[in-house]
């Protein structure tokens, strides 16, 4: 372990070398796409070292910079639409923060998965979400989110924008509160479970999701993403200097970014 922690969990580059007990499934030459431990040295550097279960093929219409967005954001996204969600054909799915580096792939997912998808922004980043595929775009900041979709039934409503202490105080004035089930799932929180937790028997059930790794995982949700032919949405790509990768990570705290922050090595 390096005694300086290197930041950095989204990558994407080609593999160079490889251990004696590395399966068939990586091979030198491959362009690839990994989501690293916190444990691990990270991805802001020339090289990395990773467990073979955390690589993920990149699609090859994805340039590096593309594949190098995605990982963290798509198995979040993965996880909770899919994975908790169950999302499916004709669900309608409510996604907050939706020009941000999560909900522009939500957007992008539930719609390749069938859904019909409302998406939350600012009104100057919703040209963006529309462009995604979203059927309705609500401006946050002109519209009372709360007030318009109290008695509206959605199947999941996925908030990639709130903190979690923020989620906690809107989930019960968000929704109304009947008998149809549906699955609100906020992301970005830590816990201790890797299971979702239902607070009620019956109607909605609220998660807060922990992201697990898994590059087989992965490479699947790329490929869904990839066959309805979604791209990436990057907002900016900078070089690997240390006053431009501070310049990045300005932008990316900032909070205020139309999809995902790069940082090119070579």
């Amino acid at each position: 372990m390096p005694s300086t922690k290197v930041p950095g969990v989204d990558i994407a580059g080609t593999i160079v070398a490889v251990g004696p007990k590395v399966g068939k499934r990586v091979q030198i030459g491959d362009q690839v796409m990994v989501l690293l431990t916190i444990f691990q040295s990270g991805g802001l550097a020339e090289y990395a070292l990773v467990d073979e279960s955390l690589v993920a093929k990149k699609p090859e219409r994805w340039s590096f910079e593309q594949a190098a967005s995605m990982p963290l954001a798509t198995m979040t996204v993965w996880q909770a639409l899919v994975d908790f969600g169950k999302c499916k054909k004709g669900n309608k799915v409510l996604i907050n923060g939706a020009s941000g580096g999560a909900g522009t792939v939500a957007v992008q997912l539930a719609k390749a998965l069938g859904a019909y998808v409302v998406g939350i922004c600012s009104g100057s980043n919703a040209q963006i979400v529309k462009d995604l595929g979203a059927d309705e775009v609500v401006d946050y900041r002109t519209t009372d989110v709360t007030e318009k979709f109290t008695n509206q039934d959605f199947d999941i409503v996925f908030d990639a924008a709130t903190t979690g202490e923020q989620f906690w105080e809107k989930r019960r004035t968000l929704m109304k509160l009947n008998d149809t089930p549906f699955h609100m799932l906020y992301a970005g929180a830590c816990v201790a479970s890797k299971k979702a937790t239902s607070f009620l028997q019956r109607g909605p059930e609220y998660h807060l999701m922990l992201t697990e790794l898994d590059g087989v995982e992965l490479e699947e949700a790329a490929k869904v993403l990839d066959d309805a032919k979604a791209d990436p949405t990057i907002d900016s790509v900078y070089e690997f200097t240390l006053p431009s990768v501070l310049a990045a990570f300005e932008k990316s705290i900032s909070g205020r970014t139309k999809g995902k922050i790069v940082v090119k090595i070579h």
